[in-house]
C-alpha cells in the first residue's frame, strides 16, 4: 500500500468518525448549552482555528443572540445582540450565506466590532448560518489569529456541521418551546383552581403574581388596580426579591409608562426600562437589576381596572406566545377583581338594608318609650351618634337590646310565699 492511499484512507476514517460524533450530538438529548459547546468544540478542532462564537437567532426580535465560544465570555454571553442585518453576522443570518475573509477580516464594509470581543481583532473570519428547513437558527463565526484563506472543503465542512446543527437545535428549541407551553397550561390551570378555591381577594391576586413569576422567570411581578377617584395605580400584590418595590408610590395613570397601557388599553414592551424618561424609577430598576417590561391591561366590562406587570434582569423581547398567555391570566384576574367587587357591594347592600331595619325598630322603640314623632326618633339617634362617635347601627342595636332586656324584665312570674314559707 503506498503512502498516498495511506493519507487517503486516513482523511476518510476522520472524516467518518467526525460524522459519527455530528450524528451522536445531533441525536441525543443534550441540554442546549452542552450542544452548543461541543459544536463549538467540534469546529475549533476540523478548522484548527483560535476561537469560534456561535449566535442563535431570535425572531420576535430581528435579532441573533451570542450564546457560547470557547472563550469564558460569561459578561458577553446573552448580551452580546446583532440586529437581522448588521455586520457581518447581521449579513450572513439576512442572506443565509456564507462569508470567508481571508486576511483584514475588519476592513470588510460589513464588519463591526465589539467591545469584550477580542475575536473581533483576528485577521480572518468565516461566518457560517445555521440552517434548519430552510429557516435561519443561528450564525457560526470561526476565527483565525493569522491570515487564513479558507478552502473549499473547509468551508463545506463547517456548512454541513452547520446544517446538522441547525437541525439539532430546531429539535432542542422546538422542545423548550413545548415544554414553556405546557408550563404556561399548567399555571393557567393552577390560577383557575386558586380563583375558585380562595375567597379572599388579596390571597389571590398574590398566588396569581408569584404563578407568573415563576412561569416566566421574572425577577418582579406586579399587579396594580386602578383607583378611580385618585386616577392612580396602586400595587395589590407582588412577587419580588426587593421589599423597596413594595413601598413604591402609587403611579399616576395620566404621565406614567404603566399608566399608558391603562390610557390605550393594550400590552407594553419595553426591552430596557433604564433608557425610558417616563419611567418613574430608573434607581430601584437599577438596584434591582431590572431591565425589560411586559406590562398588560385587565379588562372589565370594556374598562381597563389594572394591569399585569412582568419585569426581568436580562433584556428580552417577549414573544406572541407569552404576551398571549399573560392576556389569558390577565382575563382571569380581572374575572376574581370583578367578583370580588360584586360580592363586596352585594354584602354592602345587604349590611345597608339590615341597618335601615335596625334603625327602624329602634325609632319604633323610642317613639313608644317617649312619646316622639317618627322624625324626632331619628334626630335623637342621629344627634346621639353624632355625639358618641358611634355608627347609627350600634345604637339602633344598644337601643333594641335594651327594650329586649326590659321585656324579658317584666314577664318574670311574681314569686309570692304563705305565712307558712311555702312557695305559692
Amino acid at each position: 500500500m503506498n503512502l498516498e492511499m495511506v493519507n487517503s484512507s486516513e482523511a476518510m476514517g476522520s472524516q467518518v468518525a467526525l460524522l459519527h460524533r455530528i450524528s451522536s450530538i445531533v441525536s441525543s438529548d443534550l441540554e442546549l448549552e452542552t450542544m452548543l459547546q461541543n459544536l463549538v468544540d467540534m469546529i475549533m478542532q476540523v478548522t484548527n482555528s483560535d476561537a469560534c462564537l456561535v449566535y442563535l437567532a431570535d425572531h420576535d426580535a430581528g435579532q441573533v443572540v451570542l450564546r457560547a465560544s470557547q472563550l469564558p465570555h460569561s459578561a458577553e454571553i446573552g448580551n452580546i445582540k446583532i440586529k437581522m442585518g448588521e455586520g457581518v453576522t447581521g449579513w450572513v443570518a439576512v442572506h443565509k450565506s456564507v462569508v470567508a475573509l481571508a486576511s483584514h477580516a475588519s476592513s470588510d464594509t460589513r464588519f463591526k466590532a465589539f467591545q469584550g470581543l477580542p475575536e473581533d481583532t483576528y485577521e480572518a473570519f468565516l461566518s457560517v448560518p445555521l440552517v434548519s428547513g430552510g429557516d435561519l437558527t443561528g450564525v457560526i463565526n470561526v476565527h483565525h489569529r493569522e491570515p487564513h484563506p479558507h478552502t473549499p472543503d473547509e468551508v463545506a465542512l463547517v456548512t454541513f456541521i452547520g446544517e446538522q446543527m441547525g437541525g439539532a437545535l430546531a429539535k432542542s428549541r422546538l422542545v423548550e418551546k413545548s415544554q414553556s407551553a405546557v408550563k404556561r397550561m399548567e399555571t393557567l390551570a393552577a390560577v383557575a383552581h386558586t380563583i375558585a378555591a380562595e375567597s379572599f381577594l388579596d390571597r389571590i391576586l398574590q398566588a396569581i403574581s408569584e404563578m407568573l413569576a415563576e412561569t416566566l422567570d421574572s425577577q418582579v411581578c406586579s399587579i396594580m388596580l386602578v383607583d378611580e377617584e385618585k386616577k392612580e395605580l396602586v400595587i395589590s400584590a407582588a412577587r419580588c426579591s426587593s421589599p423597596d418595590y413594595l413601598h413604591r408610590m402609587p403611579l399616576k395613570i395620566e404621565d406614567s409608562l404603566i399608566g399608558k397601557v391603562v390610557r390605550e388599553g393594550r400590552p407594553l414592551i419595553i426591552p430596557n426600562v433604564l433608557a425610558e424618561k417616563q419611567y418613574r424609577y430608573p434607581e430601584l430598576a437599577r438596584k434591582t437589576g431590572l431591565a425589560s417590561l411586559l406590562s398588560v391591561p385587565m379588562h372589565s366590562r370594556e374598562k381597563v381596572i389594572g394591569t399585569i406587570n412582568i419585569y426581568t434582569r436580562d433584556q428580552r423581547f417577549f414573544s406572541e406566545d407569552e404576551i398571549g398567555f399573560v392576556k389569558v391570566v390577565a382575563g382571569q384576574a380581572a374575572i376574581a377583581i370583578e367578583n370580588a367587587r360584586l360580592m363586596s357591594e352585594t354584602l354592602e347592600m345587604k349590611r345597608t338594608l339590615e341597618t335601615r331595619k335596625l334603625v327602624e325598630r329602634a325609632k319604633g322603640i323610642l317613639q313608644a318609650k317617649h312619646s316622639l314623632t317618627e322624625e324626632e326618633a331619628y334626630l335623637r339617634l342621629r344627634n346621639e351618634s353624632r355625639r358618641l362617635r358611634r355608627p347609627m347601627r350600634d345604637l339602633a342595636e344598644a337601643v333594641i337590646m335594651a327594650d329586649d332586656l326590659h321585656r324579658k324584665e317584666g314577664e318574670k312570674p311574681v314569686v309570692r310565699k304563705d305565712p307558712a314559707g311555702d312557695v305559692m
